[in-house]
């Protein structure tokens, strides 16, 4: 192949690999973008007041739109319904802080994290619980949120406590107060937050660092959009660099391991 030939078929194969992908294509054509959410308080929940969404990532939300001029139109659904929902196309994108896996990355592709979680316990604030120990003995329940990282978390780590998935985060803390279960297992920021406004009924248990698991907090595409990936990682990142992201949990009086993590 003569230098001539080989700079064309370079060219031609940089122009191909430059080309967005159908889905990525619309959106910038259309200047929207369809995003499958699951309610969240402090991150992205509609008020019924307003009809508008809000929280953190309704918030970083808004500030995407801003930036890119594409419109974001959301759609409520349950967290065990996101990866089906985008798997049959009925949204573009997750935006519900969705935590990357190993178990859910056979299904879909995570961009880079808005955000950083690790694993408590919600018990009542009469509870002897103290630590995972006190938890994890038979004839105790944790009830967890179907679909989410702390279901996951709580499956592989509670030898002996019986793990009772329900299906939203309401009906699981509810089972805590009335007794049904011994905790709630769900995400640190959460429920920090629930023993805050219930100081008299809840207490929220951190676990020793060993007996807990981080997970991060990602927008999640098909495997057949990762240049819609690319795309939103390019806003995620800038973000991160100009702060974006501390500021929105300081606005929101989130904990700040929410934004810089594990250290």
């Amino acid at each position: 192949m003569t230098l001539a030939a080989a700079l064309a078929a370079a060219a031609a194969l940089s122009a191909t690999a430059a080309k967005a992908g159908p889905t990525l294509d619309r959106i910038i054509k259309e200047k929207k973008m369809v995003v499958g959410v699951a309610p969240w308080n402090r991150f992205v929940l509609l008020n019924p007041k307003t009809g508008e969404y809000e929280g953190f990532i309704a918030d970083d939300i808004r500030n995407f739109e801003q930036m890119t001029g594409i419109k974001v139109q959301f759609v409520n659904t349950t967290w065990s319904g996101l990866v089906a929902g985008l798997q049959a196309g009925q949204w573009d994108v997750v935006m519900s802080g969705l935590g990357a896996t190993p178990e859910r990355a056979t299904a879909v592709a995570f961009t880079d994290p808005i955000g950083y979680l690790s694993s408590t316990a919600m018990v009542r604030a009469d509870s002897p619980v103290q630590n995972f120990e006190d938890l994890d003995k038979a004839g105790n329940v944790v009830s967890v949120v179907t679909g989410t990282a702390a279901q996951q978390f709580a499956q592989r780590r509670f030898k002996n406590a019986k793990v009772t998935p329900l299906a939203d985060t309401a009906a699981a803390v509810l089972e805590v107060m009335q007794g049904r279960s011994t905790a709630y297992i769900g995400d640190s920021v959460s429920n920090a937050l629930r023993a805050e406004e219930r100081p008299t009924e809840l207490r929220n248990v951190r676990f020793a660092p060993d007996k807990t698991e981080w997970t991060t907090m990602n927008h999640a595409v098909r495997y057949a959009d990762l240049d819609l990936m690319v795309f939103l990682n390019t806003y995620v990142r800038a973000m991160q660099l100009r702060g974006w992201y501390r500021s929105l949990a300081d606005k929101w009086k989130l904990p700040p391991e929410l934004a810089i993590g594990p250290r």
